[in-house]
């Protein structure tokens, strides 16, 4: 077996520079982005509007340290499938999303023995039930009023060939994808298992032998740099950077002037990415926190009104003394809280107190709406 030499690729061309999947990851980093809440990384750091998707850092690492060799159709193909967009991961990945159903799958692909895979609701007394067993595939399962379900002794790896058979119908990869989960969701060592025979011989004059993509970064990075690859982001902002690097297999370096930045990155690192051990005792901890939180709250008397209506966002604002009257006044640039549900916040004068007080009105009127968005700013 050839081994790994130290710089062997110090000097070799990267993949990226002849290569680059740009239409499936295009469309995955829109997916991901689309995501909104459902993205792995939380929304706050939504604030960096430049926070690259997270499929997107992954090509660009694989791109980077993949050497090209000379067979670019090759080459192409391998960068796929540790991208997980080949066709036996998008299987797979169609299969955890469970969007594709058995009744899909029996109206669309070609079979002389449908019932093999398939239950369905023929009874063996009624006339029609020999019929029915008689069909090849596809069906028009409609027309004929069959319900039909996997029968429960078809294995997992069974149905993902199948998902693989119906998707290869479908003309384009976006089609495809839509019925899929996104690469990121997925258990990582589940969706991959396939690839590495393939992946080891394709590198194998370079001396890779791997099971992971975390065995293979390192061995590209000894390859290229002699060590395991380091990432820096000095401008980490909301982490997906540092954190899908670092889920790679890298060595990683982070900062920002930003404290929140900061704070994301860590928290992407330690808590998000951390061990399933660890995220079972911070789930047992938020748990406690949220608890103590609201059993506080709910002692104040203000997490809850007289008729058991409890709050679900807390509005506030600075105040401000005026220099002529002495007055404090709320500061805000609108004091309208929802247009569609025509709610505002009311300035009321406390004359006593010289300040004011804070009502809430619904079903306002379009005038009230217009005024109330002048704010006090």
């Amino acid at each position: 077996m050839t081994e790994l030499t130290p710089f062997a690729l110090k000097n070799t061309p990267a993949l990226i520079e002849a290569v680059f999947p740009a239409n499936k990851v295009s469309y995955e980093a829109q997916r991901e982005r689309k995501a909104v809440a459902a993205q792995t990384l939380t929304g706050l750091g939504s604030y960096w509007k430049g926070r690259k998707p997270l499929i997107l850092v992954r090509a660009i690492i694989l791109g980077c340290l993949l050497p090209q060799t000379n067979d670019t159709e090759k080459d192409l193909l391998a960068f796929e499938k540790l991208m997980a967009f080949d066709p036996q991961s998008l299987a797979k990945r169609a299969f955890a999303h469970n969007i594709i159903k058995p009744s899909d799958i029996a109206s669309s692909i070609t079979s002389d023995q449908p019932w093999e895979y398939f239950t369905h609701n023929i009874k063996p007394e009624e006339e029609s039930f020999e019929a029915i067993e008689s069909l090849k595939l596809p069906v028009n399962l409609d027309q004929l009023e069959i319900r039909i379900n996997w029968r429960r002794d078809i294995s997992d790896d069974i149905k993902i060939s199948l998902m693989n058979e119906y998707l290869e119908l479908k003309s384009s990869y976006e089609e495809k994808a839509i019925l899929a989960k996104r690469p990121e969701e997925i258990d990582q060592a589940w969706l991959s298992s396939h690839i590495w025979p393939d992946i080891n011989s394709h590198l194998h004059s370079y001396g890779i032998n791997a099971n992971s993509t975390e065995e293979l970064i390192d061995q590209l990075g000894i390859l290229r740099y002699g060590h395991r690859p380091n990432i820096g982001d000095t401008f980490s902002g909301g982490g997906s950077i540092p954190f899908e690097a670092a889920r790679m297999g890298c060595k990683v370096y982070a900062s920002d002037i930003n404290p929140i930045a900061c704070m994301l990155t860590w928290g992407s690192l330690n808590i998000i990415g951390s061990a399933e051990n660890n995220q079972e005792y911070i789930d047992r901890l938020l748990d406690k926190w949220s608890d103590n939180i609201s059993n506080h709250l709910f002692s104040l008397k203000i997490d809850e009104d007289s008729h058991g209506n409890k709050a679900k966002a807390y509005l506030y604002c600075l105040e401000t003394r005026c220099p002529e009257t002495g007055w404090l006044v709320p500061m805000s640039p609108s004091w309208v809280i929802s247009k569609k549900r025509k709610v505002i916040a009311k300035l009321v004068p406390n004359y006593d107190k010289r300040n004011f007080d804070i009502e809430i009105n619904t079903n306002v009127t379009a005038e009230d709406l217009k005024n109330a968005d002048k704010g006090t700013i």
